[in-house]
């Protein structure tokens, strides 16, 4: 069984030809990512309520 860091880097691997840069960890894991991340649970939270499951 492969661990986290493998699965990341296989993937990271495979995005790099379409997104023209290699994605690293080190992006999530900085300011970058949080406001990624910050972003994204609020697009989550209003298609939530939009459903009515909220």
């Amino acid at each position: 069984m492969k661990s986290i860091g493998e699965i990341e880097e296989d993937l990271a691997n495979k995005a790099e030809p379409i997104l023209g840069f290699k994605p690293s960890s080190k992006i999530k894991r900085g300011p970058i990512g949080i406001i990624i991340s910050i972003i994204c649970i609020a697009i989550v939270l209003v298609e939530l309520n939009r459903s009515g499951v909220i």
